[in-house]
């Protein structure tokens, strides 16, 4: 999976200190057709196909920190450091205002009830259309980052002091989750993985103790912490549920799985730090805002990885298994590679599959009751920079002959460009 550019804006606003305005937020409208942007004290709102701009949006009086989009389409809302949260309609007319004690740092719509939270350093506030009053709750502990559960039960608020606390619809806490390091790894983003994935009921977490974790509702930790490297500022699920984008001080975008596997680097590394990045609704693209006023949108292209020896076709799936299908019967077999495929080779009863840091040979059983079960054979544990890989027994192998092969064992060789290690 890469990213390529489509279009990208440098926001600026002279003044005697700065000629740059910081993009703290930016979402989609559901149906993708708009692109809210919180861009210094005003909010944009762009055309994502080609970056046109429709409309500036003038009623805050300081920074714009947040922006949320109601899954209905009918409206979206507006936090700023004026302590102010606007509410408007998709026809970009402002509906209603309130205010809070402290700056916004960030809200979400319910995506059920379209009631909107909003979160200050200091309190968080519940609206909705149908209950005029907004009411307001006290919090020890700045929020940094909020979300909803995929059924609208729960309110996830993710906190300075290194604790998500986790609200009933009503405000009350009904349980939380402790991150090592407390106040010293403040957590900066929480997401819920999407409905349509497999693993729905799951929370991302990312903190200032330079990880990425997964937790039930419950607090149960959900397979390892990953660390990585650097301190991040959001996290944003894509549609599918199956990858997640997580950027920060680092300057750039990480692609991980929904396991917390790392894939790489999307796109390029910027010369500030990412404070948000926006995932199309239709998962194909993605925008990113930054604190020097770059904003980047960029197309997400996934390239084929496969291979086929007669009846038995191969292929890559969520970038980190493969699948290998039996094309006369139908019969499917999932390999969990549980890091990024590479390459794949398959020939009569074997299977090669590249990883980043190893080359992985499978075998077929010759049980007769186990007809699509693949056994690993051996590793080679070596890092290849390799362009194709095929099968040493294959008759066809040598029809390569200007490509020399790199490294042999007794079933397969792999084949790079132009040099040998």
């Amino acid at each position: 999976m890469r990213a390529v550019l489509k279009w990208v804006e440098k926001i600026h606003e002279p003044s005697e200190k700065l000629d740059y305005v910081s993009i703290h937020s930016a979402c989609y409208s559901p149906d993708g057709t708009h692109l809210i942007v919180a861009a210094g004290d005003k909010v944009l709102v762009y055309e994502p196909t080609d970056g046109t701009l429709l409309e500036t949006l003038k009623a805050h009086k300081d920074i714009v920190y947040c922006t949320a989009y109601a899954k209905d389409g009918k409206k979206f809302a507006s936090g700023s450091g004026d302590k102010s949260v606007i509410i408007w309609t998709n026809k970009l007319e402002g509906l209603l205002k309130y205010s809070h004690g402290d700056a916004i740092q960030c809200m979400a719509f319910n995506p059920i009830s379209h009631q909107l939270a909003s979160c200050s350093s200091s309190d968080f506030a519940l609206w909705s259309a149908e209950q005029k009053a907004v009411q307001k709750y006290k919090i020890s502990s700045k929020v940094n980052a909020c979300a909803w559960t995929n059924d609208g039960q729960y309110l996830l608020l993710a906190l300075s002091n290194g604790t998500i606390s986790i609200r009933n619809k009503a405000g009350e806490e009904k349980g939380k989750i402790e991150r090592p390091g407390g106040s010293n790894n403040p957590i900066f983003g929480v997401q819920c993985c999407p409905m349509n994935a497999a693993n729905s009921d799951v929370l991302c977490v990312v903190d200032w103790g330079q990880s990425l974790s997964f937790y039930t509702l419950g607090g149960q930790l959900v397979g390892k912490e990953r660390f990585l490297g650097f301190d991040p500022l959001c996290v944003s699920y894509f549609q599918s549920g199956e990858f997640l984008a997580v950027a920060g001080c680092n300057k750039s975008v990480q692609l991980f799985t929904k396991d917390g596997i790392k894939l790489g680097t999307l796109g390029e590394v910027f010369d500030s730090w990412v404070w948000t990045v926006a995932i199309h609704p239709n998962g194909l693209s993605y925008t990113v805002g930054c604190q020097d006023g770059t904003l980047a949108c960029y197309n997400v292209v996934s390239s084929t990885v496969h291979a086929l020896y007669r009846e038995r076709y191969a292929f890559r799936e969520n970038m980190c298994d493969v699948i290998i299908q039996h094309l006369i019967s139908g019969q499917k077999v999932r390999i969990k590679c549980r890091d990024l495929v590479h390459k794949i080779a398959i020939y009569r009863n074997r299977l090669a599959v590249q990883l980043p840091e190893r080359v992985v040979l499978y075998e077929l059983s010759s049980l007769e009751n186990q007809p699509m079960h693949y056994k690993v054979k051996e590793k080679i544990t070596k890092k290849f920079e390799c362009s194709l890989l095929a099968d040493l027994l294959q008759p066809n192998a040598g029809v390569y002959p200007t490509v020399p092969y790199l490294h042999v064992t007794s079933t397969f060789f792999i084949l790079v460009d132009h040099q040998i290690i």
